[in-house]
């Protein structure tokens, strides 16, 4: 199991030229990427989109890259590529007789469009660009995988709790229907002294209460969604979807129990069954 939630860095350098990758990622229902990227580095975003995208399942991802000088020592700007530049402008200037002279933002940008020497003259590796890419989805992925763990083991225990409630309930179902049965033949015999407690009618009405009543169908399918839900925190492909339905229909399913059952300690159970989903559909989606 892997959160939704995490971050990786991952570094290349090549021809001393420093590529840099950051994804981070946040719970979202459905797979979203975002990319952050310079200039330089627009041209490879379909590169990097089919290389995160079969990582990221579900959740949002930003990714980020930039470019930078690989040793301390490079320089990243070229002071005689900037005189001579400024010099070519000047020269420019006053061939042409423009009135204004060339500001520093002329020389900058001219720089950025020109031989790239502070790159070391040449387009950006797509090789590097995608090993730095690597590096930070194996980090992302540990990172995702610690907190899977840890979701795992929290989801694991709020089942338990929900499955106590639900056994619970199984056992107390039952007595539902003799109870009321006793609740019905002490007001009745209050009423009738002489009354018979194999009425017909109190047998009819006992039928229509047991029929109203009977949860049966609804614990089935609860255990059904539990046997699924625990296979789902195993190992194997994203399952935070079929998690959260499962954790919906068990919501359903106990709502059905709660207006069906006519006992105290039914609902009670119910309740407490039902608070202990909420706390676990939060943590769902958190999940991949």
């Amino acid at each position: 199991m892997k959160s939704m939630t995490g971050f990786g860095r991952g570094e290349s350098v090549c021809r001393g030229i420093r590529y840099s990758v950051e994804i981070s990622t946040v719970n979202r229902r459905n797979a979203e990427l975002v990319f952050n990227l310079p200039r330089e580095l627009a041209p490879f975003e379909h590169a990097l989109r089919e290389q995160i995208a079969p990582r990221v399942a579900r959740g949002r991802a930003t990714v980020i890259a930039v470019l930078s000088a690989g040793r301390t020592s490079r320089p990243l700007l070229d002071p005689e590529l900037f005189r001579r530049l400024h010099q070519e402008l000047c020269g420019l200037q006053r061939s042409l007789k423009i009135p204004e002279a060339p500001t520093l933002g002329d020389v900058v940008r001219l720089y950025a469009t020109s031989a790239r020497e502070a790159t070391g003259g040449e387009a950006p590796d797509a090789a590097s660009l995608s090993q730095a890419c690597a590096a930070a989805l194996r980090n992302l992925e540990a990172m995702r995988t610690r907190e899977g763990t840890h979701l795992a083991r929290e989801l694991r225990r709020l089942l338990n709790g929900f499955a106590r409630h639900i056994s619970a309930i199984r056992k107390l179902a039952p007595q539902v229907a003799r109870k009321h049965r006793e609740a019905m033949t002490t007001r009745l015999a209050g009423v009738a002294p002489a009354f018979a407690a194999d009425d017909e009618r109190l047998a009819r009405e006992l039928a229509l209460f047991a029929d109203r009543s009977d949860i049966t169908e609804e614990l089935s399918r609860l255990e059904s969604h539990l046997e699924q839900f625990r296979a789902g925190l195993g190992p194997g492909e994203a399952a935070g979807r079929t998690l959260d339905f499962l954790a919906q229909e068990m919501f359903r399913e106990c709502n059905t129990i709660g207006a069906k059952a006519n006992s105290a300690a039914v609902a009670q159970n119910v309740i407490a069954a039902k608070t202990e989903l909420e706390r676990l559909r939060e943590q769902v989606q958190n999940v991949e």
